[in-house]
């Protein structure tokens, strides 16, 4: 059967990994596992049925909406998926460390982050093996842009990875519309995530000076004065900058933001805690293209946040607080460097109620800074 493309280019490091925590490549099964993932979400919050994959039900021809192209035991997936590359590559890693001790066993210690992945233009390639639906290309095609626009691809999108821009698509039905009576729609449904239940945010931070200056100079935290066994590598970082496009920041950002929930509890339940997953994503600030800039002078990033099940409370708090600016100056830098940060201003705010609105076309929306 004829195969189908889609070329993408990571504007934050794609990150798949294996059991040892390593990635030396893009691996099919982490792609599969994102896309489903995503998938799911927007079946949820289109009406349809989208079981837990983890603790499904779904076998043969008893399956959900989600399983009908993915597939579950004794029901194959619809397609084959291959990730073809010819300059995928590592970015130089970089560690950054916590700013206080954490409570780890029965001692405290710094926790040390680290930012790495595979970069480079990568294309994949899905090939059908089976039948798949006018309807089932249409939600394939609308869950890729949902991810372009607003999320991010791959594992350890919480910590900064996955943003990629779409650079070609040749998918069929890319411009069909969904037919939401043509999901079942029936079973025992899973609750979250559902796409109806996200909120999606960016973000524009304004540095006062050209961020390569500021790499430079070392301004940026990466560690507390006595976490000894912390090293610094401003080569990397310029490197990161420079080569990639991109400012390792996505952990300063969700420093920021994690501790605007005051219960305990709470705070783990979204932001998630060692060895538990997030319901708040933070992506790394990645360049953005302003054709008013003359000279190479880069001073601005952008930086998504998005998230699902989170309190409208919560939610506020990280709007205010990030455009105040004073908590990102004090999680950004070292030192006396605070007022290196000129503003920090959201320009787009999505729910994902507006988005299924665009999707069933009930709806027209704009940008915050549409005119």
């Amino acid at each position: 059967m004829e195969s189908f493309y889609l070329k993408v280019k990571p504007l934050t490091p794609l990150w798949t990994g294996d059991e040892n925590r390593s990635c030396d490549r893009i691996r099919e099964t982490g792609i599969i596992g994102s896309l489903r993932w995503w998938y799911e979400a927007l079946i949820r919050g289109l009406g349809g049925y989208a079981c837990d994959p983890t603790n499904s039900k779904c076998n043969e021809k008893n399956h959900c909406d989600a399983c009908e192209l993915f597939g579950c035991t004794g029901w194959a997936r619809k397609f084959r998926l291959e990730v073809v590359s010819s300059n995928l590559k590592p970015i130089p890693e970089i560690k950054i460390g916590t700013r206080e001790k954490r409570f780890i066993g029965e001692g405290e210690r710094y926790l040390m982050r680290i930012v790495k992945g595979l970069t480079g233009e990568i294309t994949l390639k899905f090939i059908p093996i089976r039948d798949i639906t006018e309807n089932e290309w249409a939600l394939l095609n609308k869950t890729l842009q949902i991810i372009a626009d607003y999320g991010a691809l791959g594992a350890r999108t919480s910590q900064g990875n996955g943003v990629i821009k779409i650079i070609e698509n040749n998918l069929p039905y890319r411009n069909e519309n969904i037919k939401k009576d043509e999901l079942k729609g029936n079973g025992n449904k899973v609750n979250s995530p559902n796409l109806e239940n996200f909120f999606f945010y960016k973000f524009r931070i304004k540095f006062k000076g050209d961020i390569s200056k500021l790499i430079n100079n070392k301004i940026f935290w990466t560690h507390a004065p006595d976490h000894r066994s912390s090293q610094d590598n401003w080569e990397n970082w310029e490197k990161l900058w420079s080569d990639y496009h991109f400012l390792p920041i996505a952990f300063h950002v969700r420093d920021a933001i994690r501790h605007l929930e005051d219960d305990r509890d709470q705070r783990h339940a979204i932001f998630g805690e060692l060895g538990k997953g997030s319901k708040v994503f933070v992506s790394h600030g990645y360049k953005i293209n302003n054709k008013t800039v003359e000279v190479r002078i880069w001073k601005t990033v952008e930086v998504r946040i998005w998230g699902y099940d989170v309190k409208e409370d919560v939610k506020n708090k990280i709007k205010k607080e990030l455009e105040n600016g004073d908590i990102l100056k004090e999680k950004f830098f070292s030192g006396e460097n605070k007022e290196s940060l000129e503003s920090c201003t959201l320009i787009e705010e999505k729910t994902g109620k507006e988005i299924l609105e665009k999707l069933l076309g009930k709806k027209s929306w704009r940008n915050k800074n549409d005119t």
